[in-house]
């Protein structure tokens, strides 16, 4: 098997970390084909500088047009995610902007104008933002759902927003205050107030009834989002903070026990980078990469089989990944008996494979339905920039801090610290 990617053929050695500015003098070459070959990786966006496009470079209030993959700029890129029609979305985190890969091998902007903020800088309609003028500040995730919306977790904004097939985004929930307060009851009341606060939302997804997963990073819960709409804790737990994080919900405990009594841990404060993102599997099981304490954690729905509906009770935590203390070790063995450092992301395969952004150890590792680990990315332990055209396993990475698949064998990784969007052919 092999993969034909239409990006175009870098003309000079990228570095891994350059200038901080962008230009928009580049020529928009037209993309050439490539082939990755099963097993190997290779670069899909980003020319590893540090860097990131304009959305209006001339100031003429115009989105600028698309450009080649390989020739964009990425700036700390976060995360992706593929869609059901081949469009792989990029989140440009310290670009404050949202991007997509078209099958033609183009860059296109999608939301975000590349100033931190919280903003529109057009005139809006009912509410409404035109996603080419509304500002974020370090979006983490996205997710769509299945009237083709697309859900961002806006993590510095402390807001989850969603973008409309109109082209308009709209702030969704969150007051934008970083603290854990509003549980129980809806994101707004009859009056249009806001009445949920989440700290560092860094994961979303949604589940095929559209009730919507959000990682609350520094509150140390996940939350739902309901189709009723009201607003529940379905793992972890924050007992209150009077400000940023909840430090009395830190911890690892729980395992065997209902989600909701449980213990996560992820960074909190201004300092820090996203943790603690989420993925669902077809069985309604929700994976949590449970960053400080090394491991990946599932959370199985009761009786029901819709995780937040039944009885709390019924819906457990456990570990399937990681030993809790940081570093690496366990490949071919048992995943519960091996060593992660700092995972930051999960993706689950139809299979019911786990794969994780293994981030400070450089490298994506796979859990198998067995409970079995493996490394698919990276060498764990060796960080660089280096291994494009050749083996995943012989390739060096810097810092992966999200990953997702797109279904059709391709693995994304998003490389932060080397500003690129790696893709692994699997085997």
């Amino acid at each position: 098997m092999q993969t034909h990617l239409f990006i175009p053929l870098l003309l000079a050695a990228a570095t891994a970390c350059g200038s901080t500015s962008g230009s928009d003098a580049r020529a928009r070459s037209a993309p050439t084909p490539v082939v990755i070959a099963v097993g190997n990786i290779d670069t899909v966006v980003g020319t590893g500088q540090r860097a990131t496009d304009p959305v209006d470079g001339d100031a003429d209030g115009i989105v600028d047009p698309s450009i080649a993959a390989l020739e964009a700029l990425l700036d700390t890129p976060m995360d992706t995610l593929s869609a059901a029609d081949g469009t792989l979305y990029v989140i440009d985190w310290n670009g404050h902007k949202v991007r997509a890969l078209g099958e033609d091998g183009m860059l296109r902007f999608v939301a975000g104008t590349g100033i931190e903020g919280d903003a529109c800088e057009a005139a809006q309609t009912e509410g409404k933002c035109p996603a080419a003028a509304s500002e974020l500040n370090h979006p983490t995730d996205v997710f769509i759902d299945g009237t083709n919306s697309i859900w961002i977790a806006a993590w510095h904004n402390s807001k989850i927003k969603r973008l409309d097939s109109d082209g308009f985004l709209q702030n969704i929930c969150g007051t934008g205050n970083r603290k854990f307060e509003g549980d129980g009851g809806p994101c707004r009341d009859g009056a249009g107030t806001d009445l949920v606060s989440f700290d560092l939302p860094s994961g979303i997804v949604v589940d095929p009834s559209g009730n919507v997963f959000v990682s609350d990073q520094s509150n140390q819960v996940v939350r739902r989002i309901g189709v009723d709409g009201i607003v529940k804790t379905v793992a972890g737990h924050c007992p209150g903070t009077p400000g940023f994080g909840c430090p009395k919900g830190r911890g690892y405990s729980g395992d065997g026990d209902p989600a909701t009594l449980a213990a996560l841990n992820n960074n909190i404060g201004q300092g820090t980078g996203p943790h603690g993102k989420i993925a669902l599997d077809s069985e309604g099981n929700l994976y949590i990469a449970d960053t400080i304490n090394n491991a990946v954690r599932k959370v199985t729905p009761g009786s029901d089989g819709v995780l937040g509906d039944g009885d709390p009770s019924e819906e457990i935590m456990s570990t399937i990944a990681g030993t809790g203390e940081a570093g690496y070790s366990g490949d071919d063995g048992p995943a519960i008996m091996a060593q992660l450092d700092a995972p930051t992301d999960v993706a689950v395969a139809a299979d019911g494979s786990v794969f994780i952004a293994d981030s400070i150890n450089g490298c994506v590792r796979k859990v198998d339905d067995r409970g079995i680990i493996t490394t698919v990315a990276g060498m764990c332990g060796q960080i660089g920039d280096s291994g494009d055209g050749g083996r995943a396993t012989e390739a060096k990475l810097r810092n992966p801090c999200g990953v997702s698949l797109d279904g059709k064998g391709g693995l994304y990784i998003a490389d932060a610290l080397n500003h690129r969007i790696r893709q692994v052919v699997l085997e």
